[in-house]
C-alpha cells in the first residue's frame, strides 16, 4: 500500500473541492408530443453550434436467435433512400451545411446524431423525422448493403482479439440476449431477408420508441415549434414486451482459449456484476466503479504498481466497466503479456486474481480511496464539457429508463462510498462463480 505525503494529500483535497464547486449544467427542459416521442433541450449558448441526437430504445439484445444483426443492418438501409431522400442525400445534406453527422448501434439502442451551425437544425430535424418514418428499405438497396455488411463484420471480427472477445461476451452472458453481437452471427446474416428488415422498423421505430435530444445554442420554445412541426404527425405504435438481460447470480466458472500465431498473447477475466439495469441500486455500482479506478487508473493504481509490472510480467493491464445497461453488466480485467519476457497467462491470471483478493482482504486507505473519488469526479465533470457528450449522458440514461441526475447528487453518491463498500462489492462479485476467463495464445505451447 503506497502511501501519499502531505502535499498529495493537500493537493487531492484541492482538487475534490473543486470538482464538488462545479456548477451543474443549464436546465434540461423536457417534453413529450401526442405521439409518444420524448423531447430533452438543454441550451447552451457558448457558440454558436447545436448537437441533435435521436436515440430509439432497440439494438442487439432485442433480437431474437436467429435474426442477430437486424438493429445494425438496418441502421445503414435507413441512410439509403427515404420518401424526401435519395440514396446517401441524408449524409450529403447535412455535411454540404457544416454538419458531423453519424450513427451507431449498442446492445440497447440505436443512435442518430448530428453537430451543425444552429441555423441548420430544422434541416436536420426535418430529415431525422423522414428517417424515422419514411425510409424506403428496397429489396435493390438490401442486395447490395448486406454485402457491405458481411464485409464489416469479416473486416471487424479477425482472428485474434476481436474473435476472442466475441466469443467471451457470448460465454459470459449464458443466460441473456446480451451474448448477440451487435453486428450480427456471420450465419444470421448470410440468411436474412428484407421483409425480416421491413418488420424490424415497422415494429420499433416509432416515436413511441425515441427519445430526441437536443443541446446547444438554442431555446426550448424554437426547438419544440420545430419537433412539433416535423415530428408530430408521425404515428405511434404498439411496442412488444421487452425482456430485461439478467444472469444468473453465479453461473459457474467458464473458460476458452484461442490461438492466433499474430496475436500476442493476453488473457481476460469477466465478471457477472450489477448494472443500472439490474435493479440494485447505484450503491453497489458506485463501489465497482471505485474498485475500476483503484486497480487500474493512473500510475499509482494497484495493478500499475504490482510487482507484476515492476518485473516486467505484464505489457498492460486495464479494467472496463459499463454499467450503462438495461440488464446485468460485465467487469473485465485485461492483461497483456510482455513480448520481450514472455510468461505463462496462467501466471499473469494469477497476478490479477492476486490483486483482487488484496481488494477483499485489505480494504482501500483513506487517501487511496479519497484520490480515486476525486479521478471518478473529475471524469463526470470533463465528460459534460462538449455538447456531444452532454446530449449522451442524458440519451445513454434516458435510453436505458435511468431518471436523471444532478451532477452534484451524483457525485455526492460517489463520495458517500466506504472502503467496506469496495471491500463488500469485492468478495460478492469477484468469485469464480461468476467469472469468464478468455485465453489468446501465440501457440499451443503458450498455454499451460
Amino acid at each position: 500500500m503506497h502511501l501519499l505525503s502531505r502535499t498529495a494529500c493537500a493537493v487531492l483535497g484541492l482538487l475534490t473541492a473543486s470538482t464538488a464547486a462545479q456548477a451543474d449544467p443549464p436546465a434540461l427542459h423536457d417534453f413529450t408530443l401526442d405521439n409518444g416521442l420524448r423531447v430533452l433541450v438543454r441550451e447552451d449558448h457558448r457558440a454558436p453550434v447545436v448537437t441533435s441526437q435521436l436515440w430509439l430504445k432497440v439494438g442487439s439484445s432485442h433480437e431474437r436467435p436467429g435474426q442477430s444483426g437486424l438493429s445494425h443492418l438496418l441502421e445503414h438501409l435507413v441512410f439509403l433512400g427515404s420518401q424526401k431522400t435519395d440514396s446517401g442525400q441524408f449524409s450529403e445534406i447535412l455535411e454540404r451545411l457544416g454538419a458531423d453527422e453519424n450513427a451507431f448501434t449498442s446492445r440497447d439502442l440505436t443512435v442518430y446524431h448530428q453537430t451543425l451551425p444552429r441555423e441548420h437544425l430544422e434541416v436536420a430535424l426535418e430529415l431525422t423525422a423522414d428517417l424515422l418514418n419514411g425510409a424506403s428499405l428496397s429489396d435493390a438497396t438490401f442486395a447490395r448493403e448486406i454485402n457491405v455488411v458481411k464485409a464489416e463484420r469479416r473486416e471487424r471480427v479477425q482472428p485474434g482479439v476481436p474473435a476472442l472477445h466475441e466469443q467471451l461476451m457470448a460465454m459470459a452472458h449464458p443466460m441473456s440476449s446480451y451474448r448477440t453481437p451487435v453486428i450480427g452471427w456471420e450465419a444470421d446474416l448470410e440468411r436474412v431477408t428484407n421483409q425480416e428488415v421491413n418488420d424490424w422498423y415497422r415494429t420499433w421505430y416509432a416515436p413511441n420508441n425515441a427519445i430526441l435530444v437536443i443541446v446547444g445554442d438554442v431555446t426550448r420554445d424554437s426547438v419544440e415549434a420545430m419537433v412539433r412541426t416535423h415530428f408530430s404527425l408521425l404515428p405511434a405504435r404498439p411496442l412488444p414486451t421487452v425482456k430485461t438481460p439478467l444472469e444468473l447470480d453465479a453461473p459457474g466458472l467458464r473458460r476458452l482459449t484461442r490461438v492466433d500465431e499474430h496475436s500476442t498473447p493476453m488473457l481476460y477475466m469477466a465478471f457477472n456484476v450489477p448494472g443500472y439495469g439490474s435493479g440494485l441500486g447505484a450503491r453497489d455500482i458506485n463501489a465497482l466503479f471505485l474498485a475500476q479506478s483503484l486497480l487500474a487508473q493512473g500510475k499509482s493504481a494497484r495493478l500499475r504498481s504490482s510487482p507484476a509490472y515492476e518485473q516486467g510480467l505484464l505489457e498492460a493491464a486495464q479494467v472496463n466497466y459499463d454499467p450503462f445497461v438495461r440488464g446485468d453488466a460485465l467487469f473485465i480485467l485485461e492483461a497483456t503479456v510482455n513480448a520481450s519476457n514472455p510468461q505463462p497467462l496462467a501466471t499473469l491470471e494469477a497476478t490479477l486474481w492476486h490483486a483482487l483478493q488484496a481488494l477483499k482482504d485489505n480494504p482501500p486507505s483513506d487517501a487511496e480511496l479519497q484520490r480515486a473519488k476525486v479521478q471518478l469526479s473529475a471524469t463526470a465533470v470533463y465528460n459534460l464539457d462538449t455538447l456531444e457528450d452532454q446530449a449522451k449522458d442524458i440519451g445513454l440514461r434516458l435510453g436505458h429508463g435511468l431518471p436523471m441526475i444532478e451532477l452534484a447528487a451524483e457525485q455526492a453518491a460517489i463520495h458517500a462510498i466506504t472502503a467496506a463498500d469496495v471491500q463488500r462489492v469485492a468478495s460478492t462479485y469477484f468469485t469464480r462463480e461468476r467469472l469468464s476467463t478468455a485465453y489468446l495464445l501465440a501457440k499451443e505451447a503458450d498455454h499451460d
